[in-house]
């Protein structure tokens, strides 16, 4: 790992490169500047001497060859005044005159490039060697011209070397001033580097406190308005951190509290079926202590198929899911297991919870009420059927016989009576057999729901007829159905009946069937008299009685909705009621095409 610097030195640093390369550029820019500044006045200078000697080096040139030691003479009289070299070349690159230099061992100067440029442009400007003087020059040419005739070219000169001199003398004194300011530079940012890191390092040892879970120290605060706000936010979130860990700890006593003394097992796992956490009591049902179950996967400890699929089941949807397993053991469990989806912050899903719930004891009293309840109807079955027996056998004997008519009357109570007996024992053994189902020993078959709507039609036709109901059915041939056609046609069976036995003589019935998206909707509407709003959550209870007075007189048993109740529900269905006292009532079944 790269070893950490302190804040000092990533701003000390900054601070003094920053400066050193401001001042360097400013050096830099000055010695160019000074330069090139000395070098145009220099060249403003020789032009302006190399035109005032255009004239005067005419009029000797006009005179001819034989005035041309006059020339040479003029030059060094000149240069000797001035420092000034001045040099006359003529066309050929001849040189006829110089200030400082012996013409007869001077070379041809037409390769000169300032006299080249000068025939060519009339003003020719160098800057090189001279290897007469053995220094570095600036050179200015100008044509000397009469008419039309080019008569000489006359240059002038003078040595950079001075201002070279110049320029490093200006820059020795830029780099001491240089090295002081950035001396003082130095000085001066490593204090206010001090400065300013010291309150951060200050704040750094009390965020050390925070983090070592001393939340009770607080920073000092800094003179700096930025630092200052920083260490009272610091301040404030560490008092309020404290706070909310003392609550949460508290919140976590107060759940542990109730997790623990919980009959329920409640688990939690995340979405890879890894526990998150387990009550004591979820942990015995699975035979294992709590504290060494949590972090593992559920499988590890248990191989319970079904409470497998339940949570992958549970995993798959946000929907709330509930199922009832049985648990193998010394004593088998009935278990009933609910699920809930947990989510972290942002309504992102974490896992699932599921809550465990023994119902074996509640299972078994329902089992043995049940088996009751089918033992006693087959009891009381048979020695009815063979009361009824014997009482159409005394009423056909009787038939005709008008001094005991009285005796008749007595019979047909007796007759309707147990008929009504058999009715309800007849009910009972079928809500009985429907309960001991549990839904395994239905057979679905692929149904056209028309054809079973007509058959619970044609079933109730004799009380139809006698009551002289119109019955309309609206439902097209092409609808169909994965149900068991015997236990369907029979929930049909029993709402039709209930809508004719409550409708008034020559009220018509309405039963329709349409496919709704993924599923089929199967109404029966009647004009009957209707239930009141307080009875309708209760009507699929059994033996309930919206109006006992009517249905004592009807013949109803009280179990023909809990029937049906039972049967929409093995399908996956759902079944609701509307009504309306005095308008009639309109029964939906809803199940999967």
């Amino acid at each position: 790992m790269n070893k950490k610097k302190k804040l000092i030195w990533h701003i000390f640093p900054s601070f003094l490169v920053i400066t050193v390369l401001s001042l360097s550029a400013v050096t830099s820019y000055s010695t160019s500047y000074f330069k090139k500044f000395f070098l145009k006045n220099s060249e403003k200078e020789l032009t302006i001497r190399a035109k005032l000697l255009q004239k005067k080096f005419t009029d000797i040139l006009k005179e001819g060859k034989k005035q041309y030691h006059r020339i040479d003479t003029h030059c060094k009289d000149i240069g000797e005044e001035t420092g000034t070299r001045v040099t006359v070349i003529l066309p050929s690159g001849v040189v006829v005159g110089d200030s400082f230099g012996d013409i007869k061992t001077m070379g041809n100067h037409l390769t000169r490039p300032e006299i080249g440029d000068a025939l060519k442009k009339n003003k020719g400007i160098s800057i090189r060697y001279s290897s007469t003087l053995d220094n570095n020059m600036m050179y200015i040419a100008l044509p000397v011209s009469h008419g039309s005739s080019l008569m000489a070219v006359v240059r002038t000169s003078v040595s950079i070397s001075a201002i070279d001199s110049e320029i490093r003398s200006v820059r020795n004194n830029i780099l001491i001033a240089l090295l002081f300011i950035v001396f003082v530079a130095a000085i001066t940012s490593l204090y206010m580097s001090r400065k300013i890191t010291h309150p951060i390092e200050q704040m750094k040892k009390g965020a050390s406190e925070f983090a070592r879970g001393n939340l009770s120290a607080r920073l000092a605060v800094p003179d700096s308005e930025e630092l200052s706000e920083l260490a009272v936010t610091m301040n404030q979130m560490a008092q309020n951190l404290d706070q909310k860990i003392r609550d949460f700890k508290n919140q976590s006593m107060e759940l542990e509290a109730v997790h623990s003394s919980m009959q329920e097992g409640v688990v939690a796992i995340d979405k890879n079926e890894r526990i998150i956490t387990i009550n004591d009591a979820a942990a015995e049902l699975f035979g294992f202590k709590a504290s060494k179950v949590k972090n593992r996967y559920i499988l590890e400890i248990t191989r319970n198929f079904k409470l497998q699929q339940f949570i992958q089941k549970a995993l798959a949807t946000h929907e709330p899911v509930e199922d009832d397993i049985v648990m193998t053991g010394d004593d088998d469990l009935i278990i009933n297991i609910h699920s809930t989806t947990l989510y972290e912050t942002g309504n992102k899903r974490m896992g699932t919870l599921i809550i465990f719930h023994d119902i074996t004891r509640i299972r078994r009293l329902e089992s043995m009420h049940k088996d009751f309840a089918a033992n006693v109807s087959h009891e009381l079955k048979t020695p009815l059927t063979s009361i009824k027996g014997f009482i159409e056998t005394l009423q056909q004997v009787l038939v005709n016989k008008k001094e005991i008519k009285e005796t008749e009357n007595f019979l047909t109570i007796i007759d309707k009576n147990v008929n009504r007996m058999i009715n309800l024992i007849h009910d009972l053994l079928a809500l009985s057999r429907l309960e001991r189902m549990q839904g395994t020993d239905i057979r679905f078959e692929n149904q056209n729901i028309a054809a079973l709507i007509q058959g619970a039609v044609n079933t109730c036709h004799s009380k139809i007829k006698q009551k002289n109901i119109p019955v309309s059915i609206y439902c097209s041939e092409e609808i169909t159905a994965m149900v068991d056609p015997i236990l369907m046609e029979q929930a049909i069976i029993n709402l039709v009946d209930n809508a004719v036995k409550y409708s008034l003589e020559g009220k018509s019935i309405e039963i329709s069937a349409a496919k709704q998206d993924q599923f089929i909707n199967i109404l029966i509407k009647d004009n009957g008299s209707g239930i009141e709003k307080e009875h309708l959550p209760k009507i699929f209870n059994r033996f309930y009685r919206a109006d006992k007075a009517r249905d004592r007189n009807q013949s109803g048993t009280g179990l023909g909705l809990a029937i049906v109740k039972h049967i929409v529900q093995y399908h996956n269905g759902k079944i609701d009621v509307d009504s309306t006292k005095g308008k009639g009532s309109c029964f939906k079944i809803r199940i999967l095409a």
